[in-house]
């Protein structure tokens, strides 16, 4: 992917471009076409559909996702303003989106994550022995997608025989190119179903609620009320979005980076304490989340005079891969001593699940390089990577 954007003038006196960040591209040319246009842009317009505002200047994303009286959470896709479905509580703004937060303060604090350690880890360790014999496979079907999205579906308290079917509904809802879903159609009928399967979740727990979280959070009350069916189906709906993709993806960039680099594949071996570090490098290096807020007033960022209503991006890859902020920004450093990332957001909406996403990315590595700690990948494949979140299409390794 050229960072050679079609130039369409100017907008409001900025520069405009037809910028569409929804393209497939080679490996990692989303995150270097960030880091050229940051070079280049403090901010610009794009002309894709209705048109959005793009946000290249390090501290003004981090400024904007922490200032959510400006840039509100009510939207958080460029191309989708006025969404149709709500996701609780990411698409909430203080004070209601306080509340939610400090509801789920417990379920996805690091004490409580920290219990559920022994089970994530005999489910990374039953699917890895599973595979290893084989010799070889596309560790993204086969381990990345699978682990994460069953731990998951075990915390929320979901069917494990439903797996294959959730795969499916995340393919078809975060994965699919502009050229197989023109229209979105697919992508409708896959979110369809899963509000479907939620409703249906939903009034299962009503009648007879369970040990899981799905159960907990009908019981809690906000402004005295009980949580009601369609703010339970927004909660839903964010889980599933949330927990169903970033960490399959940052697994599959893990899995990638270290079989690039057997130096650091035999360091983390040798000293199994460079893990932790080599988890915080991953999530910065490869930064894959592109969010957006919709501006509340009109106001200036970038360069970019932003109308009220108006939505803008703001890639973390930006931040994330600042020379200004780190030194060697686009190496994993192993060694590094400081790390103040924000490959989970930054702001009121920091990620939530950052403790069980940290937590799942480390067991992986750990589990995986106890059982297979020599792999090299395939040669001889275009590997390709996802708009909007820069995953993996396919990584076919061999052992």
């Amino acid at each position: 992917m050229s960072t050679s954007l079609e130039p369409r003038g100017t907008h409001e006196g900025a520069p405009a471009y037809h910028f569409d960040n929804r393209v497939v591209g080679p490996l990692l040319s989303h995150q270097e076409r960030w880091d050229e246009l940051a070079g280049t842009h403090s901010g610009f317009r794009s002309t894709v559909a209705q048109g959005y505002w793009v946000v290249t200047d390090s501290e003004a994303v981090q400024g904007a996702l922490q200032d959510w009286r400006t840039f509100s959470s009510s939207s958080v896709a460029a191309l989708d303003p006025d969404p149709k479905y709500m996701w609780i509580p990411e698409m909430l703004d203080p004070p209601q989106h306080t509340t939610w937060r400090r509801l789920l303060g417990y379920e996805f604090g690091p004490k409580h994550i920290a219990t559920l350690e022994p089970e994530i880890r005999r489910v990374a360790a039953e699917i890895i022995d599973r595979l290893a014999p084989t010799g070889g496979a596309d560790v993204l079907d086969e381990f990345t997608r699978q682990f994460p999205t069953r731990v998951f579906m075990n915390v929320v308290g979901l069917p494990e025989e439903d797996l294959d079917q959730f795969l499916a509904w995340v393919h078809d809802l975060l994965h699919l190119t502009h050229a197989e879903d023109p229209d979105g159609s697919r992508q409708m009928v896959a979110m369809r179903a899963v509000s479907s399967y939620f409703d249906e979740q939903i009034a299962l727990r009503r009648e007879a609620p369970r040990d899981d979280l799905l159960s907990r959070a009908m019981s809690w009350e906000i402004d005295g009320a009980p949580i009601s069916d369609a703010d339970m189906h927004a909660f839903c709906i964010l889980l599933f979005q949330a927990g169903f993709d970033t960490v399959p993806v940052s697994i599959g960039w893990a899995l990638y980076h270290f079989a690039c680099h057997p130096e650091q594949r035999a360091a983390i071996l040798a000293d199994p304490s460079l893990v932790a570090n080599s988890v915080e490098e991953i999530l910065r290096v490869y930064s894959f989340v592109v969010p957006a807020r919709k501006a509340v007033q009109d106001t200036e960022i970038g360069g970019c005079p932003v109308k009220a209503g108006e939505m803008v991006m703001l890639p973390l890859a930006v931040c994330n891969r600042d020379a200004e902020r780190y030194e060697d920004p686009l190496q994993v450093d192993l060694h590094r001593t400081t790390n103040n990332h924000i490959a989970f957001g930054s702001g009121p909406h920091r990620c939530l699940g950052s403790h069980l996403a940290r937590l799942e990315l480390t067991v992986a590595i750990e589990e995986w390089h106890k059982r297979i700690p020599d792999y090299r990948i395939v040669p001889g494949q275009d590997l390709q990577q996802t708009g909007n979140i820069y995953g993996l299409i396919s990584l076919r390794m061999e052992w």
